[in-house]
């Protein structure tokens, strides 16, 4: 941890280092981090120290849980795992440095308390935007594969077993959402597209032959999706609610 940064924000007048950058500069999960902060938080008159909080994933509408640790908080946390004394040190040298700061800035008149005032909060909102734009640059170093990725690699024709096992469904529910989507309809058992997506090159019907059981040969058409068909499913079913379980999975993993 030779080039350790130490990032403690001023919140709310009180000096806080945040759960994700404990996880983050720790290399342990967020949510480990969580879970163990929770237990200490059963323990009377510890919550004025671990203070719950939540932050947002750019792009995204939906807020996570976080803790903001003061610094007795933080050392209250460090207690309960062994090793990392350099990471330790220099969390705690840096409240109290903080710490010697503000003493050094109490106030003895109106117009000081005023100039602190503003001081501190422009320094609460360069560190907010610094936050920000951190996040959004490991994001963009950080990109996950998405089920528009999978599909833009992929140049066959599908079944649409293969496409429903994207969904974790089987085909026949698979159908069944499609028809009742208003996507397809069945007839003599094949299922076909509804004359407004027929003939936007979605799918391939192919004839196969099969064997009856008096032996003799039969034909049934099938049909198999594009993959500019896949696409159009996925935006379409994505616009209705339905996730395929790629991104489900990365969701998940977000929260």
């Amino acid at each position: 941890m030779q080039n350790l940064e130490v990032v403690i924000n001023n919140v709310n007048g009180q000096n806080v280092v945040n759960s994700r950058t404990i996880a983050e500069q720790l290399g342990k999960r967020h949510d480990h981090i969580i879970r163990d902060l929770e237990k200490i938080l059963e323990t009377p008159n510890v919550g004025s120290l671990i203070i719950p909080s939540t932050y947002k994933v750019n792009g995204q509408n939906r807020e996570y849980k976080e803790y903001l640790l003061t610094k007795d908080g933080f050392t209250l946390y460090m207690f309960n795992i062994q090793g990392y004394q350099e990471f330790k040190m220099a969390y705690i040298n840096k409240f109290n440095e903080m710490e010697n700061i503000i003493r050094q800035k109490i106030p003895t008149s109106f117009k000081e308390a005023l100039k602190l005032a503003y001081e501190q909060q422009e320094t609460i909102e360069n560190l907010q935007l610094e936050n920000k734009v951190k996040d959004q640059q490991i994001a963009e170093l950080q990109p996950k594969a998405s089920y528009y990725d999978v599909i833009l690699q992929c140049k066959d024709l599908l079944s649409t077993t293969i496409i429903a096992k994207d969904y974790g469904m089987a085909a026949k529910g698979f159908n069944k959402l499609l028809h009742e989507l208003g996507i397809q309809y069945t007839q003599s058992g094949v299922w076909l597209l509804y004359q407004k997506y027929a003939d936007k090159g979605y799918t391939q019907t192919k004839t196969q032959n099969y064997n009856r059981p008096d032996g003799t040969q039969g034909a049934k058409p099938h049909t198999y999706w594009t993959q500019k068909g896949r696409l159009f499913l996925y935006e379409f079913l994505k616009a209705h609610g339905y996730l395929p379980i790629i991104e489900k999975e990365e969701s998940e993993e977000e929260k």
